[in-house]
């Protein structure tokens, strides 16, 4: 099968129309199948490129197509390493601009002379922009985005005296949850649950914490926050450059008492490594709020599922309030797989066929139309780039959909054959055949609203 590879960054994807313009073409070239990725090339995460070379590890891809060698990657040892990868696995690389046989000696002299230009390009960027956010630091401007309570006046941090609803100042209300959360036996929990009774304001636990916890409430700017929110040492702190909303003492009592609630009203901490992995962790989703579920070992040692926000934030987030037996949950799974497995024992898995243009294609196609009759600016662009990408994954979906369900009623078939066999397997091994099995279980006041299958 012959594929394409695209990719532009954000910053390429706001100068205009470039990833059209490559999957054009690359769709004239001949692939039959594009994976996209909006990244910066320097990153060895990007999900679509990691997929592609997923599929040329097992066989199922014969030719990679692409524009430029910098759409592959931006650095020389990623670059490489697929050039590598390729060989390996026996993938022919076809790269438009430069008509080169990266399998001859002197066309892989060229694709890597092209990669060290992509890489050093790259750098010369990177450096560019390290400056401007030296300079950004140096001139202590505060972030695009200021923490409740503070705004941004020429590029300082300042007191956020916007009206709300309630006829106080954001500025008043962010000095009142300070307050309430330093009052009594208040908690994360409830003073995120007297935010939104009191100003109709919807705050985590967790994000409560870190607000609380920003040097900004300090008076103080700082930056390298994201990423390391749990990691201060790592912050870039100037201090004292605007008028401070929480005083030095005030946030000694904060730390103390975030440290004493920490352990005073955690819940469901079973999470060290010696104990077994349980089937269906993650796999299970509340009925109400839609928030993951987790899952509790009570002193009777009966595993019980709750859902986590309800669990944080109570009543007023979330009205799953009942646990769920895990017992339960993995019986009526089990019961859905097994119904499964009988209606497709006597279906020849080589039948499956691949669709024709589904409606979710055919809307994604008449969106572009209409994107492209509109007059062009980088929020259009932007919007025409994301259609782009939602119509490659549809198509990839219904290309590799046989593939994966051969694979699945296979694997369907082998463990449902047999009862005996199944209840043989431990937790660990069950839990591994859930996860490609099961998308997901939905639960809600300690029943089992649904199951839905992968297969």
């Amino acid at each position: 099968m012959r594929v394409g590879y695209v990719r532009v960054s954000t910053r390429e994807q706001d100068e205009g129309n470039a990833l059209e313009q490559q999957t054009a073409r690359i769709e004239k070239a001949g692939a039959v199948l594009i994976f996209s990725d909006i990244e910066s090339g320097r990153s060895d995460k990007r999900k679509e490129f990691n997929k592609m070379l997923a599929m040329c590890k097992q066989g199922k891809i014969s030719e990679v197509v692409i524009t430029r060698i910098d759409r592959l990657a931006r650095s020389v040892i990623t670059i490489h390493r697929t050039l590598v990868s390729l060989e390996e696995f026996g993938v022919k690389l076809v790269v438009l601009d430069a008509p080169v046989d990266p399998s001859s000696p002197f066309g892989w002299f060229s694709v890597n002379q092209m990669a060290g230009l992509a890489e050093f390009e790259s750098r010369l960027l990177s450096e560019r922009i390290r400056h401007g956010l030296n300079y950004f630091r140096e001139q202590k401007k505060a972030a695009p985005r200021p923490p409740f309570g503070y705004k941004r006046v020429e590029e300082k941090y300042a007191p956020d005296m916007t009206l709300h609803i309630s006829g106080k100042t954001n500025w008043a209300i962010a000095s009142e949850i300070i307050d309430y959360f330093l009052s009594g036996n208040a908690t994360l929990r409830s003073t995120a649950v007297y935010i939104l009774n009191t100003y109709g304001i919807s705050w985590t636990a967790a994000g409560l914490r870190y607000w609380l916890t920003s040097p900004v409430l300090r008076g103080h700017t700082a930056y390298n926050m994201r990423g390391n929110l749990n990691n201060p040492e790592k912050w870039e702190v100037y201090q004292d450059t605007h008028e401070p909303l929480l005083s030095q003492d005030k946030f000694k009592y904060i730390q103390k008492k975030l440290e004493d609630n920490r352990h005073k009203y955690s819940y469901g901490n079973n999470k060290n490594s010696t104990k077994e992995a349980l089937p269906l962790l993650g796999q299970i989703i509340c009925g109400d709020c839609g928030y993951q579920c987790f899952c509790k070992k009570t002193k009777w040692s009966t595993y019980r599922v709750r859902c986590k926000k309800h669990e944080n934030l109570g009543d007023t987030f979330c009205k799953n309030k009942i646990s769920t037996y895990l017992p339960d949950i993995i019986s009526t799974v089990d019961s859905a797989l097994a119904a499964r497995y009988e209606e497709v024992k006597n279906y020849t898995v080589e039948s499956i066929e691949v669709a024709a243009d589904s409606p979710e294609l055919t809307a994604r196609y008449e969106q572009l139309k209409m994107l492209r009759q509109m007059p062009q600016n980088p929020i259009i662009q932007s919007a025409i780039d994301q259609t782009l990408l939602e119509i490659q994954t549809i198509k990839h979906r219904e290309v590799v959909n046989i593939q994966i369900n051969v694979a699945l009623v296979r694997t369907l078939s082998t463990c449902f054959s047999s009862r005996k066999y199944w209840e043989g397997l431990t937790s660990k091994d069950k839990r591994v055949i859930y996860q490609e099995l099961v998308e997901n279980v939905t639960v809600l006041n300690g029943k089992v609203l649904g199951v839905k299958l992968l297969v």
